[in-house]
């Protein structure tokens, strides 16, 4: 099962408004100042930035923060809510381990005061295995995955009353709950502390979860990253958020970085190292953003072939032993591929996307969404797409889906070259229709797509261009959600690259946004900053780091390193006409279509120049028709009307004036 979030308006946090906070300090830079310049600060806006920390106390080897997810916010939230910190508890495990959840594994009383340890799976739903841990006394109910990938959502179901369960309910992984298992099985006690913020130690520094700089993309084709000469857009930034969790005011903090990479078949090789310093953290909830400074913490990667890049980080200091030391040290791992392309966590072992949650925006209804990818080098084409839809209901896919490919130039049509993402710099050159085939393309399946073609309709190889930014968006059906990693978080490499150079952003999505947000900002632009929050300094609580964890869509996209491009012996004929006029249009757009056979349906959905959803209109049993499209509400600036029948999609440019 999956957790569904809907957001209603992504609103859209700006890294302008972030860096206000920084750019008059030196690194490293403090975070929680409120009411920014008043020297002042909430004494729980730190805690409200890291969110709840999942930490294994004991056993020692498998003793850590932990990724968890829980059913406390999306469409139908369920679940209590930590108020009182579970600090160093112990879990209690069902004799059946907890995925049958046989009614004789949970006498009263058997977990009282305990943390419920179960597994998913069985087919139980998630409310039900609480809901038991609960009547039997558990404090918290722990699931574990049952198959490998990290955790997922907790949807509500359907079987047992989601309001019965009062006490608060995680997932980990099946990987970490599978090692805690064979301790605990083996008579090793396992403890757990789930708390806001610290573990009520004196000396104790670590990582925000999540907190660790990351690169570009998690994985990219070879013969995109040279040993030199790669573009600004592809080089690395050393930096973590740093919290000083304890209890004691801390000094000489270090954080050393060192990147290593090994090849495919080969031994891993240090690339890079560089550290930087804090000379006083002090104990009231702190957390510092730790970037090397420019000429350090900006360099190029180096990789002649495939192969996996790890960019470790240590924190420590001379002057403390540190009471919990299992936080002290972080690695995050990307990778140098043969075609792929991915933003998100990608598995290597099932060669899909890896997607731990959905997410649906504009209230439910239609939306545009995916992944921003730089190509340095031209010459290659889209092989496929990959991605996942989820429904509420579950069951097959019904609903056709577009899959767009936009190209952004920076400055284009007069705009300024400013590494803003505006309305007029982004165009629209492939697309395709995904028609379901009602049984394997199923809630929540792995699919695929390879029939990308001009906006004219026809199956086309599109050639990608060098030293260009591509937005990969898949248009989502109302009611639909789109994959995503859930658990990635590309925030810390954004706002470091932003802080050593603010000219230049660092894309990971497009941020998606309501038709009603369109009309009311129409002049909006994109910035880069995956985040449900409105500011980053000036209002209270407003920037919650666990939020920005996992919004990265899950789109991934396999390239034809050589493609060939045919040429027919004859012309292409076809026969399928879209026309707009007039254009520019003001109050109504005019829109003339004739098909070669008649299409059961014709859909017409308006996008905006920054690839958003604007309006759809289904038609049925079409083969010409003329008809007019009211534009009177519709800011001035460009737009594309996208028109779908029941083999093809087409699309036609047209702009609105004022």
């Amino acid at each position: 099962m999956k957790q569904i979030i809907t957001l209603k308006n992504l609103l859209l946090a700006t890294c302008v408004a972030g860096a206000s906070v920084a750019n008059g300090q030196i690194h490293p830079l403090a975070f929680g100042e409120f009411p920014y310049g008043t020297g002042t600060s909430d004494p729980n806006w730190y805690k409200d930035y890291v969110g709840l920390r999942f930490v294994v106390n004991s056993p020692a080897a498998v003793a850590g923060d932990k990724v968890y997810t829980h059913p406390g916010v999306g469409a139908t939230p369920w679940g209590g809510t930590v108020v009182t910190p579970i600090v160093n508890e112990q879990i209690v495990m069902p004799p059946l381990g907890g995925d049958t959840m046989a009614a004789a594994a949970f006498p009263a009383g058997s977990m009282a005061g305990k943390i419920g340890y179960v597994y998913r799976g069985g087919g139980v739903e998630f409310v039900c295995k609480a809901q038991r841990c609960q009547d039997a006394g558990a404090i918290a109910c722990v699931i574990v995955n049952n198959v490998t990938g990290g955790p997922v959502g907790m949807g509500a179901g359907t079987i047992c009353p989601a309001t019965g369960v009062t006490i608060p309910v995680f997932m980990i992984s099946k990987e970490d709950g599978d090692q805690i298992t064979g301790l605990y099985r083996a008579d090793d006690t396992a403890r757990l502390t789930i708390t806001n913020w610290g573990l009520g130690l004196g000396n104790d520094v670590g990582f925000v979860p999540g907190g660790g700089a990351s690169w570009h993309n998690y994985a990219i084709p070879s013969n995109q990253l040279g040993a030199s000469g790669n573009p600004f857009e592809y080089k690395m930034v050393d930096g973590a958020f740093i919290a000083n969790y304890g209890t004691n005011d801390l000094s000489n903090i270090t954080l050393n970085s060192t990147l290593s990479f090994t090849p495919t078949g080969g031994s891993p090789a240090t690339q890079h190292t560089s550290s930087v310093a804090l000379a006083a953290f002090p104990a009231l909830d702190s957390i510092y953003a730790m970037y090397s400074p420019t000429t350090a913490g900006e360099y190029d990667l180096s990789a002649s072939g495939t192969g996996r890049f790890d960019i470790k980080y240590d924190v420590s200091s001379p002057d403390f032993a540190d009471d919990n030391p299992s936080d002290n040290s972080i690695t995050n791992s990307f990778y140098v591929t043969d075609s792929l392309y991915s933003k998100s966590r990608y598995d290597f072992n099932t060669n899909n996307p890896v997607k731990t949650i959905g997410f649906s925006f504009n209230s439910g209804g239609d939306f545009v969404w995916g992944p921003m990818y730089y190509v340095k080098t031209g010459g290659t084409s889209i092989s496929r797409v990959q991605y996942s839809l989820s429904t509420n209901a579950g069951g097959v896919l019904g609903t056709p889906s577009n899959i767009f490919l936009f190209k952004w130039v920076d400055g284009s049509n007069t705009l300024p070259q400013d590494s803003v993402l505006q309305n007029g710099e982004l165009e629209l050159v492939s697309l395709g229709i995904h028609n379901y085939d009602g049984v394997n393309d199923t809630s929540g399946a792995n699919l695929n797509f390879s029939e990308m073609g001009d906006l004219a309709g026809n199956p086309t190889t599109i050639l990608l261009e060098a030293d260009t930014w591509y937005y990969l968006a898949v248009g989502v059906p109302g009611g639909h959600f789109l994959g995503s990693d859930g658990i990635y978080n590309a925030y810390p490499r954004i706002y470091g690259r932003f802080q050593n150079n603010p000219a230049v952003l660092d894309y990971v999505s497009m941020v998606n946004v309501s038709a009603d947000d369109i009309a009311a900002n129409p002049s909006s632009a994109n910035l880069p900053t995956p985040g449900t929050f409105t500011s980053f300094v000036n209002t209270v609580d407003s920037f919650n780091f666990a939020n920005v964890r996992g919004l990265v869509p899950a789109v991934a996209m396999i390239a034809n390193n050589n493609p060939v491009i045919s040429v027919p012996n004859s012309p292409v004929v076809n026969n399928n006409k879209v026309s707009v006029f007039p254009n520019p249009a003001k109050d109504q757009l005019n829109v003339s279509v004739s098909f070669e056979n008649t299409s059961k349906t014709a859909t017409y959905i308006i996008l905006d120049g920054l690839g958003r959803f604007v309006s759809k209109e289904v038609h049925n049993n079409v083969q010409s028709e003329n008809f007019a499209i009211n534009t009177a509400n519709l800011p001035a600036g460009n737009y594309y009307l996208v028109v779908n029948t029941d083999k093809k999609a087409m699309a036609s440019k047209f702009t609105i004036i004022k």
